[in-house]
């Protein structure tokens, strides 16, 4: 008996320590799994099954495999994966069409049980014809806007109708590219295709305007067995019809937001009503309820987007009733656009923005001082349309600084409100601490161009020219990035394309490197080359 007392305790911490100790030695799996045999084998014609089988030389796991498979043509065709041990099965519901060659494209949803190492290049082809069709197409897919390449883009063969939309139909035969932008489909049947690609956020292989961009090549693909190759780059075009999203009533104000920016908006009062109004943002206008209307307002608006769609439609403007003796106004307020840590040249420009438009303004109020001196009192001032933005622009001969002020009283809004004074200061630029940039382009034909600087980001223009050569002075030191668009219409602006009107954007070229500004320098010789563009 004693023996027996004290052999148990001896197993059962043997058995305890055994559970906790983890394995020891051997290096980390890092081969991925190698296909050994599939069913049917690649490049079989005649197959006749409904049934794909993979099997590996490990075990293997499915990761989100449904996604990731892309099969080519789409077979439309429901499928159920299951693994066990070492093979991966797809039982689909139906059988394959007839006289056809299908791409199965497994990306990374194949990997060992493991270390999750997926299987590399795993594709499988296979014809339910007599031939495996030859047809292939290559290329990349960039960004217009940055000539970086886009990853994960969808790029597809579409077969040709007189009803072919990418916002209802979907492609024929498609691939996705690689972190190079580049995409390769092949396996295709010899014919001709509209080639489209998507960026394809949602995966449903449809095109959303609103949310996604698009390429299109204007002449159809005719694809052969020999290799077609092709770069594309996509473009964002809205072409969402506009219209209003919502409204926000109150007491002192009524806001639109719409669904979209606008480019050129027109109210008209209906009647012996008008109102005050702001545009607030790209896609808000803000109406002031002044003087206090009791009853609704009419209006009619036109607005038109960046891509000339129109709307134009009859808004009632009904502002909430006021509660109690006192009206509870939004305090008025002022913002700069001229930061106060940006030096000014002798060329003074800066634009005061207010939340409400300016019923009253004292020009002789205003006071400017150089270096503690009085400057000349030669200011211009310009007003937008609604009154709640001015432009001051004067020139200086100051050294150190220079000082704005506007005290208590000089601005007051259409609710008779007072701004508090403002004080805005700015040091002098001092040459030496910016560089210069300069360049030439070659334009034989004449075309239309706006070159611009943009911050590395490509998200800032920081300055534009439409000559050549070209010279952009007092760059803050920092990297940036130089572009030109052809600017066909001349509206000083990037036009972007409609896939509806097949209109391409108006094309964009980047210079290839990353422009690294120093302080005191000067940078030559930076060049353009339009001679393949004709003006329109």
């Amino acid at each position: 008996m004693k023996k027996y007392f004290w052999f148990v305790p001896i197993l059962l911490i043997a058995i305890g320590c055994a559970q906790m100790v983890s394995p020891t030695g051997g290096k980390k799996d890092i081969t991925p799994p190698e296909l050994v045999e599939s069913n049917p084998p690649h490049k079989t014609t005649n197959f006749k099954g409904n049934t794909i089988s993979l099997t590996f030389d490990e075990y293997v796991v499915i990761d989100n495999l449904m996604q990731k498979l892309i099969i080519t043509p789409e077979a439309d065709n429901p499928y159920t994966p299951t693994v066990k041990n070492q093979t991966v099965v797809l039982k689909f519901r139906k059988p394959f069409k007839d006289s056809t060659t299908y791409t199965f494209n497994f990306a990374d949803g194949i990997k060992d049980q493991a270390e999750r190492n997926p299987a590399q290049n795993l594709k499988l082809v296979f014809s339910t014809g007599p031939v495996i069709d030859s047809g292939r197409v290559y290329g990349t897919v960039k960004d217009i806007r940055n000539d970086k390449p886009v990853f994960d883009a969808l790029v597809g063969l579409y077969q040709l109708s007189d009803s072919l939309t990418p916002e209802k139909n979907k492609p024929y035969y498609f691939s996705r590219t690689d972190s190079s932008g580049r995409f390769a489909i092949e396996n295709t049947q010899i014919a001709s295709y509209a080639l489209i690609a998507l960026t394809d956020k949602n995966n449903n292989l449809i095109y959303n305007p609103k949310d996604e961009s698009i390429a299109f090549l204007d002449s159809i693909v005719n694809i052969t067995s020999d290799s077609v190759t092709v770069e594309m780059k996509v473009f964002h075009s809205d072409i969402t019809p506009p219209r209003v999203q919502r409204t926000i009533p109150k007491v002192n104000d009524y806001t639109l937001v719409l669904s979209k920016g606008f480019e050129t908006l027109e109210v008209a009062f209906q009647g012996d009503k008008k109102i005050p109004y702001i545009l607030e943002s790209h896609n808000q206008i803000k109406f002031f309820n002044v003087p206090v209307q009791e009853d609704t307002v009419r209006a009619s608006i036109r607005m038109v987007d960046s891509l000339g769609i129109e709307l134009e439609w009859e808004q009632k403007i009904n502002f909430l009733p006021q509660r109690g003796k006192e009206r509870q106004r939004t305090p008025f307020t002022a913002k700069n656009d001229l930061p106060s840590d940006q030096p000014v040249t002798s060329d003074y420009k800066t634009k005061i923005i207010f939340n409400k438009p300016v019923f009253y303004f004292d020009s002789t109020l205003v006071k400017v001082t150089g270096d503690s001196l009085p400057l000349p009192s030669d200011i211009r001032y310009t007003w937008n349309s609604q009154r709640n933005e001015l432009d001051i622009a004067f020139q200086h001969k100051a050294k150190d600084s220079v000082v704005l002020t506007a005290p208590k009283g000089t601005f007051i809004s259409i609710e008779e409100d007072t701004l508090a004074g403002i004080k805005y200061k700015n040091a002098i630029l001092d040459p030496e601490k910016f560089g210069i940039l300069r360049g030439t382009i070659h334009n034989p034909n004449d075309v239309p161009f706006v070159v611009e600087l943009i911050d590395k980001d490509f998200k800032n223009l920081v300055f534009r020219s439409e000559k050549t050569p070209f010279e952009f002075r007092n760059i803050k030191p920092g990297a940036y990035r130089l572009r030109i668009f052809i600017d066909y219409n001349r509206n000083g602006r990037w036009d972007t394309g409609n896939y509806t009107r097949k209109l391409q954007p108006e094309p964009i070229i980047v210079y290839p490197q990353e422009l690294l500004i120093k302080a005191n320098f000067e940078y030559e010789d930076q060049y353009f080359d339009l001679s393949t563009f004709q003006a329109q």
